[in-house]
């Protein structure tokens, strides 16, 4: 940046004392003003616990300039091919189990997170990695106090096959979960044990998940304001510049979309059967860009209030990134309208920020139509770890919750970064392979010889 200035002072000082052109010493002015505005964009505001940036003096400028880029970068991926987007066929494929390639980043993850007024909560997430590896989690939450949840948590690696085989679908690990018609019906199955408290139970579990609404995509459809605002709250420096080149490749290898709906059905847990009928939300994400390792923390509430309306919260922090804070959400109507959060004061260091989620979180959200008081009450809590070497621990609370005085229920997450890796007496009892494989991943990251062994993140 000093080179760009010191260039243009030294054009412009030359072009005035040999009398050329008038135009050749405006070139050098202009230089020198945008080698300057460009330093001055780069500064690093104050930061909060060294890691969330405040508002520079530059920020409503950066701002404004970030929300004309990303309307247009939306504009140019979107809108001019919202037909093909919403075709059926591209909808199809879509939905789908997506085929994992060769990258050894890829990954297909579908969850589900659903409530209903009594109290009973249902949480699941199916993700599939290379040569058969799904890491699974299911808790059930029912009034009287009991948690049920998966033996194996709080890890969460299974292995379906001996790793010489792809998996096409989520199946595995007594699960079979499936989509029966694209965008709106999916089948959920677990036949298998769950564990409640030191006792094992087992469990019969066959619901749908049905919806009539449409998909909330957090690509094109998460507020642009938002997204602005915390891409305003960087330095724009090199690094970021260098970023900015190839943001549509990155968002090309990242899908996230949501949708909400009903999940109806049994479980039989031992020689007790219950029939289930939940408000939900199922998540489908896919791609080669999910790196655990570069999130500090994220924070996501998925509340199922009673007038059948639902909203979904959250903040994330990956500062490699460059957005150490963006928050994101919607609110969904009970006509299945997506209404995008424009603004929240949901910040991520006045919540949990010393790594204990807080028992109660108030905070207010905005849409373009309305303000939203969020008050939330935490019910239970459990533990899992995610990635290959317990890259983050997330705590999973179960919550009550009234938003704008209307009830509900639903799930929180707290993600925190997790540096004491997979313990051996777990790893232990994996595969052959797959501790060959992860030793392969320890000896790169060592700087060790390299070898010809195949990994997975």
């Amino acid at each position: 940046m000093l080179l760009i200035i010191c260039l243009g002072i030294g054009l412009t000082l030359a072009f005035l004392s040999l009398g050329l052109l008038v135009v050749l010493p405006l070139l050098g002015i202009f230089m020198v003003v945008l080698g300057l505005g460009l330093l001055l964009l780069s500064r690093k505001s104050v930061l909060i616990f060294g890691k969330y940036p405040c508002k520079g003096i530059f920020y409503r400028l950066k701002y404004r300039i970030a929300l004309l880029v990303l309307r247009q970068l939306r504009y140019r991926i979107y809108k001019r091919n919202e037909e093909e987007l919403s075709s059926e066929s591209h909808l199809a494929t879509l939905d789908r189990p997506q085929p994992l390639t060769n990258n050894p980043k890829c990954y297909d993850v579908v969850s589900f997170m659903a409530a209903n007024a009594a109290g009973e909560k249902l949480m699941i997430s199916l993700e599939r990695r290379r040569r058969g590896v799904l890491k699974a989690a299911l808790y059930l939450w029912l009034p009287s106090g009991k948690l049920y949840m998966l033996p194996k948590l709080p890890d969460m690696v299974h292995f379906t096959n001996d790793g010489s085989e792809e998996s096409i679908e989520f199946r595995g690990a007594g699960f079979h979960i499936y989509p029966e018609q694209s965008m709106r019906l999916w089948r959920i199955k677990y036949f298998g044990q769950l564990r409640c408290e030191s006792e094992l139970v087992d469990v019969q579990l066959d619901v749908q998940f049905n919806s009539q609404a449409e998909h909330f995509n957090y690509n094109r459809d998460l507020s642009s304001s938002l997204i602005a605002d915390s891409v305003a709250r960087e330095a724009w420096d090199e690094s970021f510049y260098g970023l900015l080149k190839s943001v549509g490749h990155i968002i090309e290898k990242r899908t996230h979309y949501e949708q909400h709906g009903q999940l109806k059905g049994s479980i039989a847990l031992g020689q007790r059967e219950l029939q289930l009928e939940l408000h939900g939300i199922r998540d489908h994400s896919f791609g080669t860009e999910r790196c655990l390792s570069s999130i500090n923390r994220y924070v996501y509430f998925a509340l199922l209030l009673d007038d059948g309306s639902s909203m979904v919260v959250g903040n994330l922090s990956q500062p490699s990134f460059f957005l150490s804070s963006l928050k994101v959400g919607y609110v969904c109507t009970s006509e299945g309208v997506y209404l995008p959060i424009t603004a929240s004061n949901f910040e991520l260091y006045s919540y949990g920020e010393k790594g204990i989620p807080p028992q109660h979180q108030n905070f207010i959200v905005d849409t373009a139509e309305r303000s939203y008081l969020v008050q939330i009450r935490v019910e239970h809590s459990a533990v899992r770890y995610v990635g290959g070497d317990w890259e983050s621990k997330v705590y999973n609370q179960f919550v009550a919750c009234t938003v704008n005085g209307i009830a509900g229920q639903g799930h929180a997450e707290y993600l925190y970064r997790h540096k004491m890796g997979r313990p051996d007496s777990v790893s232990a009892n994996d595969p052959e392979w797959y501790q060959r494989i992860k030793s392969f991943e320890r000896s790169l990251s060592n700087l060790d010889q390299e070898s010809e062994e195949d990994f997975i993140f």
